[in-house]
């Protein structure tokens, strides 16, 4: 994980990122509408959204080994051709294009930690996926604002594209699918795996797709993380905007401010990963190990991002976005290993249809937020009308019941 799956995964958020960071440098130098931009960074969600399902799919069917070598191949090389645009029309095919690349990226991670990982470990597996993740934006505001500054914001493509190249070879030559596989693993260890893995279901039931599609909880899962990075999305995409055009920040302050919030969440996630399996092992109730893990995250996130979007200081405006995105890093540690105990040898489609929903905020989230500022008149109207979606999230949490397989997937 630490080695491999973590580093792959920052990468990928180091290519995420720089567009989000470089925003505001190539709207001015463009003079692109801050709609149009919008569109921009969001043209990835489209076709990254669209493809999860068959990406999940794909990665249970072919092994993750193969399908994350080839995403990481397509993303880094559109990362680094991303300068190339030269217009509106431009980023957006080429945005839309790296949305492609990244589609089997979360499902082949999933997949593979539940290869990987024992039961009752597998929170702590993807509390260090997560970390990888959000690691991305922590490096990526000051690192692509330090480029900018001194080298152009083409650069920031050009070096993160080739950073890509480079990891996604060693992940080629170290990773196996099958951890008995593997040329370093012991006995002991492979065993050890072997022994926890209580969905090792010999192969994806037919069908599995359509047949969970009647299934109340299938939906539920979905749903409840639309609403998860409907809030997410604003400090994926808009954050730094915000800090200089609202705020008043510089950018090379913006480039630190606006890692904070990420910073939080990569502790919070370590940390939930840590709680959830000691919940897990203490309780023994999958239920109780997720459930209230994920409704509280919610809940504090949207509560802290109304009082931030109501705070005129910058100081305690920024503590109160590190504790709103470090509580939605709380609820993304139990939706992971949930989207596993619901989906078994199906996990592929169930993550997949997981990452659609929230694909499917990535593209609504930042649009919907441009559009709130225009209706309302101030960014603060904007931030409270997103955090309400904090509560339908934790609601549809009642309904997700991880501690039981998916009645079309149940062996």
């Amino acid at each position: 994980m630490f080695g491999l799956i973590a580093p792959l995964t920052f990468v990928m958020s180091l290519d995420r990122t720089a567009m989000v960071v470089a925003a505001p440098t190539i709207q001015h130098e463009f003079g692109f509408t801050l709609v149009q931009m919008s569109w921009i960074l969001t043209s990835f969600s489209w076709t990254y959204a669209l493809l999860q399902v068959p990406s999940g799919w794909l990665a249970e069917r072919f092994g993750p080994r193969r399908m994350l070598y080839w995403a990481n191949f397509l993303w880094s090389v559109l990362t680094a051709a991303t300068p190339l645009a030269g217009s509106f029309a431009g980023f957006i095919v080429i945005r839309g294009l790296l949305g492609v690349g990244q589609s089997a990226d979360w499902p082949s991670s999933i997949v593979a930690i539940r290869r990987w990982f024992p039961h009752s470990e597998r929170a702590k597996g993807n509390s260090i996926l997560l970390g990888g993740l959000y690691l991305g934006p922590i490096a990526a505001a000051p690192v692509t604002a330090w480029v900018i500054l001194h080298f152009g914001w083409t650069w920031a493509f050009y070096g993160f594209g080739i950073a890509g190249l480079l990891i996604g070879a060693a992940w080629w030559f170290w990773f196996r699918d099958n951890p008995a596989d593997h040329p370093a693993i012991t006995a002991e260890e492979a065993a050890h795996i072997a022994a926890g893995q209580q969905d090792a279901d010999a192969a994806i039931p037919r069908g599995a797709f359509v047949r969970c599609l009647p299934d109340l909880r299938f939906w539920a899962i979905g749903v409840q993380y639309f609403f998860l990075v409907l809030i997410q999305s604003f400090y994926t995409t808009w954050l730094p905007t915000y800090l200089v055009n609202e705020r008043k920040l510089s950018l090379a302050a913006m480039g630190i401010y606006a890692s904070l919030p990420w910073v939080a969440m990569f502790a919070s996630v370590f940390l939930t990963g840590a709680l959830g399996d000691a919940i897990l092992r203490r309780s023994g109730s999958v239920w109780t190990a997720r459930v209230p893990l994920a409704m509280a995250g919610f809940v504090v996130s949207a509560v802290a991002l109304i009082v931030a979007a109501l705070t005129p200081q910058i100081v305690p405006m920024m503590a109160l976005l590190c504790v709103s995105l470090g509580a939605v890093g709380v609820t993304q540690v139990s939706i992971w290993p949930s989207t596993q105990d619901l989906g078994g040898a199906a996990t592929g489609i169930v993550s997949g249809w997981t990452n659609f929903w929230g694909n499917a905020a990535g593209v609504a989230g930042p649009i919907l937020t441009a559009y709130l500022v225009r209706w309302t008149g101030s960014w603060s109207g904007a931030l409270i009308g997103i955090a309400l979606a904090g509560v339908a999230g934790a609601l549809l949490w009642l309904l997700v019941h991880p501690q039981r397989r998916l009645a079309a997937l149940a062996s």
